[in-house]
């Protein structure tokens, strides 16, 4: 399941540096329903840091530190950067931030996030459009959002507002692009620990990107006997690989796809095999048996080969040639079948 990119979400998870603290308060306001209530502010690794109480609508607080931080307040939250200043924060709105340089740069990007989103939203509901159309425009719309984030942080690579900018496109950006991104920052980018999982992530993506032999792994099948990647792949066969959880939705709902497709060329030459990550092996055998998947599975036992691949979301559906070779990643719905009818016909 893919990832959210809420930016709240990246910046609660967002490291900090710097190499002295610096005074800052927060005045906030709350909703008058949450009086009496404890708004949390948490830091980089999810760790309670300080609180203050909701009265008459408003709460505050005054620290010396800085970095990325975020609020909670029930369903009510946001993140902020702490920095010298009066910030401002109104929890009744995501993205009523400010009162300091860096925090009023960061409502602006929340607010284009915002109507970002509330696009896409409209663009999908547009019945006057086909599912073509509005994947194309989507597409374009999605481009013109990154290329307006990407300004955002090389203008502030050397602040903690470039860091929230990144992490904010990260997961949608190909290896190379945020690879050369992160090179440009500066230590803020260097030393944030969620950059540095990013940066980890796209190299084994790239490592093994379309062209590249497959990297192998050994995990275990449902009776707990080792088998290893390198026992069905690069043996001959084109194997479509499935990367994917019984928790997993979208992966439950690309199984049908995946079904189809192993039918129609599995006497042409064609092997399915599932990778069974993110999840209890005890929770495979219910998944094989309910969504009737008839092809071998490997469980993650050790949790490796999503790093080794970089895969940072599920399902992930790559096709490896007879020769051990990548052909294609990340497929999905009817890019299943065509990437397979390429070399299958």
């Amino acid at each position: 399941m893919m990832k959210s990119l809420i930016l709240t979400a990246a910046l609660a998870a967002a490291g900090m540096c710097g190499a002295h603290a610096q005074s800052y308060t927060i005045r906030g306001m709350a909703p008058e329903s949450e009086n009496g209530k404890t708004v949390y502010m948490t830091n980089a690794q999810g760790q309670t840091i300080d609180s203050a109480v909701v009265r008459d609508g408003k709460f505050a607080f005054a620290r010396d530190d800085q970095g990325i931080r975020r609020l909670d307040l029930g369903r009510y939250y946001t993140g902020f950067i702490a920095e010298p200043g009066t910030i401002t924060v109104d929890l009744n709105d995501l993205k009523r931030v400010g009162g300091t340089p860096q925090n009023d740069s960061l409502a602006g990007l929340l607010g284009r996030m915002q109507k970002h989103y509330e696009a896409l939203d409209k663009l999908w509901a547009d019945s006057t459009l086909t599912k073509a159309e509005k994947t194309e425009r989507g597409k374009a719309n999605g481009e013109r959002y990154i290329a307006q984030v990407i300004a955002s942080y090389k203008a502030n690579r050397n602040n903690f507002f470039g860091v929230s900018a990144l992490l904010e496109i990260a997961y949608n950006l190909e290896p190379e692009r945020f690879l050369a991104l992160y090179q440009e920052g500066g230590d803020a980018v260097r030393s944030d620990s969620s950059l540095k999982s990013y940066k980890k992530a796209k190299e084994s993506e790239l490592t093994t990107s379309s062209g590249k032999p497959f990297a192998d792994f050994e995990g275990t099948d449902s009776t707990g006997r080792p088998v290893k990647l390198s026992d069905y792949a690069g043996k001959g066969k084109y194997v479509l690989v499935d990367f994917w959880a019984s928790w997993c939705g979208p992966c439950r709902q690309e199984t049908p796809v995946v079904a189809a497709a192993y039918e129609k060329y599995k006497d042409k030459g064609l092997e399915v095999l599932g990778l069974f990550v993110w999840d209890k092996p005890k929770n495979l055998g219910k998944a094989v048996k309910d969504l009737h998947i008839g092809w071998p599975q490997i469980i993650d036992s050790n949790n490796t080969v999503c790093d080794l691949y970089g895969v940072q979301g599920i399902p992930h559906i790559m096709l490896i040639g007879p020769d051990g070779t990548i052909l294609a990643r990340d497929l999905r719905g009817e890019g299943i079948e065509q990437a397979i009818a390429e070399y299958l016909r």
